[in-house]
């Protein structure tokens, strides 16, 4: 049984693991959630719940304090990575319940990636391949045990509104957010 040893890899677990909506393959809608899921992830999952063992160090990008809080380009080219291989689905989903600070950090991805075409919100699914590379290289890796710690985080991150998962993540790890232009928005002041 190996490690989960690259970003791409635990970026596929986690769309690979059930949601709020108690779905195999939940989407996740957007890129600012899926990043500060990883860093959550990080931060509060791995470490407690024994996946150490099978989640490697080298899967966790290095995070940044940046304008909208802990960001990782990494998680940004791994994804366009993972969509240019057909593992991933990304689906504009409008622009409904968008927050100014989550425009301009794709906005900044944009410009410094030269990605122009691409819709600003994005819905993240894997494809069909994608949930078989998965179920064919991934899930044994991980216990029962340990796919039920993921699907529980899933679950509260795709659960609660983009808003307060942003005031958690500020909240608790201000830290990352010494470089943020959204922190009194975010935290109410």
């Amino acid at each position: 049984m190996g490690k989960i040893n690259n970003c791409k890899d635990l970026l596929m677990v986690l769309l690979y693991a059930r949601g709020h909506t108690g779905q195999q393959c939940e989407p996740v809608v957007g890129k600012t959630r899926l990043v500060k899921m990883v860093f959550l992830f990080e931060k509060e999952i791995r470490g407690k719940f024994n996946l150490e063992a099978p989640i490697a160090e080298s899967a966790i990008p290095d995070f940044e304090p940046f304008s909208f809080g802990p960001f990782s380009a990494k998680i940004y080219e791994d994804l366009e990575f993972l969509v240019e291989m057909g593992l991933v689905d990304a689906v504009g989903s409008g622009e409904q319940d968008l927050l100014e600070d989550e425009r301009q950090e794709y906005e900044y991805w944009q410009a410094s990636s030269g990605e122009r075409d691409r819709p600003f919100q994005e819905v993240f699914c894997l494809t069909e391949l994608g949930e078989e590379f998965v179920e064919s290289r991934l899930k044994s890796r991980l216990s029962e045990k340990q796919w039920e710690v993921i699907d529980e985080f899933k679950k509260r991150c795709t659960s609660a509104p983009l808003k307060a998962l942003l005031k958690y993540v500020y909240t608790r790890y201000p830290d990352m957010t010494t470089k943020s232009t959204i922190r009194d928005e975010v935290l109410g002041r």
